[in-house]
């Protein structure tokens, strides 16, 4: 499961790099946000979301530091929401890439 995000992370980062260039200089990404000019970002806000894929990546194998060796199931818990979240993370990274592209 571990290569599994470290994969997802990597592809994440692979994508704004090749779409870099054709990026806008605004795009949506906190849709959260009151619509209109809250909800857009620069495209370097794009790297928020491979950030989020890590942080949640190196909190769960943190986390999976401190249960026992004997707990399985629990680790196996934390590392697919890792790997789930990475995956979302990906989907909404690509979904913004077609929207704008």
């Amino acid at each position: 499961m571990k290569k599994v995000n470290v994969i997802l992370l990597l592809t994440q980062l692979g994508i704004i790099i090749l779409a870099w260039r054709s990026l806008p200089p605004q795009l949506p990404l906190f849709y959260s946000r009151p619509w209109g000019n809250e909800q857009l970002t620069y495209p370097a806000g794009l790297l928020i979301l491979p950030g989020l894929s890590l942080v949640a990546f190196l909190a769960n194998f943190f986390f999976l530091s401190l249960i026992p060796k004997i707990e399985k199931l629990l680790q196996e818990i934390l590392m697919a929401t890792s790997v789930i979240f990475s995956l979302l993370c990906l989907i909404t990274l690509v979904q913004i890439i077609k929207l704008v592209v």
